[in-house]
Formats: structure tokens, C-alpha cells, sequence
């Protein structure tokens, strides 16, 4: 696999390095997820370090496979939508602003809100409660131990769009 590589990144790949991994898979041609195998950050992104810079994984990878983003806000999308199971598959990744990330992750179902996010004290089943109660805001905010304008944004559909009315 590093055969292919050019001279000066063959350089660069110590053996056992993280770069030597993404060196030796860059031209990985498998359609199933490429997992990390080595340390990931608290949301199961790998994390690697090269010449002393740590980054994603997957950012540097798709660097070598698809070369430098067109500006520095794009982000290494992972069409598969396993970058938070350490996927570093070059034919998953491709370069996307954060807006079409954000709509990737939307559409895999990766997004982290609602239920889903850690630090929630409400479920769906309150949200479609307090959209149903009548307007005390102030009650509702102390029954539910959010702020009143916690309640206020959920009612408008601000915050928990994705839960419908019932």
C-alpha cells in the first residue's frame, strides 16, 4: 500500500506512528468504515498527532486522500455518519462546509439533541406537554426546573423542533 505513496511522505511514516496508519490506509479502497485504532476524543472521534499538531483523524485523512479544503471552516463530513465510531475510510470523507455537515448529520441521525443530549432535563414527553399546557410560562419553567425562556422557546418551536405536538 505505501508503494504508492510519494517519496517525502513515505518519510514521514514512522512505523507505529499515527501517520504511518493514515499513510498506509490513505489509498484504502474497502466500502466498509475504517476504525481508528488508536486514542479518541470523549465523542469517538480519533484523534491523531502529526509533527507535533493533533487534530481529528479524519480531518488529516481526508488532507491526504483529497488534499487542502477549499478554506479553513470546511470539515471532514463522513458520508457513512460513523465519525463518531472512529470511521477514517477516505471514500467516506470528503470536505464540507458546516452547514452541509450539520445537514449530513441530520439526515444519519447523528445530531446530539433532544433526549440524546447529556445535559437535558426534559424529555419529548414534557416538551409536547408544555406545548399542550396553558401559557404560565413561570409555572412551567419552575415545574420543569428550566428557565422561563427555555419554556418560551420551546413553545415557539426554537428549541425540540423535532418533537411534534401532539
Amino acid at each position: 500500500m505505501t508503494a504508492r505513496l510519494p517519496t517525502h511522505l513515505k518519510k514521514i511514516a514512522d512505523k507505529g506512528s499515527t501517520m504511518a496508519f493514515l499513510l498506509e490506509h490513505v489509498f484504502y479502497e474497502g466500502d466498509e468504515c475504517l476504525t481508528w485504532p488508536y486514542a479518541r476524543n470523549a465523542a469517538g472521534y480519533g484523534l491523531a498527532s502529526v509533527h507535533g499538531t493533533q487534530s481529528i483523524a479524519s480531518r488529516w485523512m481526508c488532507l491526504l486522500a483529497h488534499g487542502e479544503p477549499k478554506d479553513a471552516t470546511q470539515q471532514a463530513a463522513h458520508s457513512c455518519g460513523n465519525g463518531r465510531w472512529g470511521c477514517v475510510n477516505p471514500r467516506h470523507l470528503s470536505w464540507k462546509t458546516p452547514v452541509q455537515n450539520s445537514a449530513d448529520k441530520l439526515a444519519h441521525g447523528t445530531t446530539i439533541h433532544g433526549e440524546r443530549n447529556g445535559k437535558t432535563r426534559l424529555t419529548a414527553e414534557d416538551v409536547v406537554a408544555i406545548r399542550n399546557a396553558p401559557a404560565d410560562l413561570n409555572a412551567l419553567a419552575k415545574k420543569y426546573g428550566v428557565s422561563k425562556g427555555c419554556i418560551s422557546k420551546i413553545r415557539s418551536g426554537q428549541r425540540w423542533s423535532h418533537v411534534e405536538a401532539a
